[in-house]
């Protein structure tokens, strides 16, 4: 009887593995220490321009403004580096644990295909449907693990369309 929360788990996690894998991508995946450390230079150099006076120092003035146009431009290409692997991080995240729980359920289906989830009573008749809601089972009014992996399936991509 465990199939029933151990399928419904993993259709759930199926569902919200792209929500999951974005919730754990700024955990796993940071900024650098050299984006971390231009951005540093940049907000000093700032702070020092602010404190020039244009009028007066005007040479020191555009030394400091081009000093931060060079870092600045370093750091959108420490940037760019970072986010070549941020989107590796990110699909291999969201695709590896995809695969995983695929082959999770898989493994349920295969070797428990012949599994029944729940076994009703003579006084519940599920024809015309019951063939396609018992299948590979053949057992009479019940549900078979295929089935409950398929409607778990179907009401967790449902639900994970409806959240945000």
């Amino acid at each position: 009887m465990y199939f029933i929360f151990v399928i419904s788990l993993l259709s759930m996690l199926m569902a919200f593995a792209s929500k999951i894998s974005k919730a754990i991508l700024p955990f796993v995946c940071r900024d650098s220490a050299e984006v971390v450390a231009r951005r540093k230079e940049i907000v000093k150099l700032r702070s020092e321009l602010a404190k020039i006076s244009m009028r007066d120092e005007y040479t020191k003035y555009v030394k400091c403004e081009r000093e931060i146009g060079k870092l600045e431009v370093s750091l959108s290409e420490a940037k760019s580096r970072d986010n070549v692997k941020r989107v590796a991080f990110e699909y291999g995240l969201h695709y590896g644990g995809l695969a995983v729980l695929g082959l999770c359920m898989m493994y349920i289906s295969i070797f428990y295909r012949y599994s029944t989830v729940i076994v009703f009573g003579d006084n519940f008749n599920f024809e015309p449907f019951g063939g396609f809601i018992n299948f590979p089972t053949k057992v009479p009014n019940s549900i078979s693990v295929v089935f409950w992996i398929v409607v778990n399936n179907f009401v967790a991509r449902t639900l994970a369309g409806y959240v945000k």
